[in-house]
């Protein structure tokens, strides 16, 4: 994969859990291959910004090419590309001195500066075959299957990752991310959306960054997208 928000401070959530679900509803890895799928059917550039809450945005554009999504940015120039396979995603990090495929310690860098890290926007996550469905909620009005993933190895800076995923569309709509402890360190919310050839796609997701200890927001960062023309 070559690599995007969340995909979390006010009343931001109702929930409603839904009893009765089918088996095919409760099937953890079949909800993930609806993310992947949901991911890779846009065509499109499209202008954007990184914007920390107490910072100056960072422009950028961002194609989207099926399975491939390429965040370039300027000053000094750089291309973010992620690639989505059936097997996992592959992020390449091209700079002036050259290409590197992201792996490792490299993934927990953050980008740019901001409380967004190379591995958030690999989304390997959702690759994780360590699943399990916790049943449903709602995020803003919409009703969403839960799933806790956790990586096979202890290669991540996440010792599992709760994902909120729209039942109608496969669009992750939350993340909550956990440390080794349990403790949550990363929130990503998909504040507003848009439609890009009849998908859905974020216009904003909001990233925050919290204290292991107390569970405070110690930073936000915006990963925001123009509208579509």
């Amino acid at each position: 994969m070559k690599q995007a928000k969340k995909f979390l401070g006010t009343a931001l959530l109702a929930f409603a859990l839904l009893p009765h679900l089918s088996l095919a509803q409760q099937d953890p890895n079949a909800i993930l291959d609806q993310i992947r799928s949901a991911q890779a059917q846009i065509t499109r550039t499209l202008s954007g910004r990184l914007r920390p809450e107490n910072g100056d945005p960072i422009p950028f554009q961002l194609q989207l090419k099926g399975s491939e999504f390429d965040y370039k940015f300027t000053n000094p120039p750089e291309t973010i590309q992620l690639q989505l396979t059936d097997s996992g995603s592959v992020l390449t990090d091209e700079k002036t001195g050259g290409q590197q495929v992201l792996a490792g310690s490299r993934l927990n860098e953050s980008v740019r500066g901001t409380d967004i890290t190379y591995e958030d926007l690999s989304l390997r996550f959702i690759y994780w075959r360590n699943a399990r469905f916790e049943g449903e909620q709602r995020v803003r009005t919409i009703t969403c299957s839960i799933i806790l993933v956790q990586p096979s190895a202890r290669n991540s800076q996440y010792g599992s990752v709760r994902l909120w995923v729209a039942k109608d569309r496969g669009a992750l709509l939350k993340a909550e991310g956990y440390d080794w402890s349990g403790k949550v360190i990363k929130r990503f919310e998909v504040i507003s959306g848009q439609q890009i050839e009849g998908k859905t796609i974020f216009k904003q997701i909001r990233i925050e960054r919290l204290g292991p200890q107390d569970g405070k927001v110690k930073s936000r960062t915006y990963l925001e997208l123009d509208a579509a023309g």
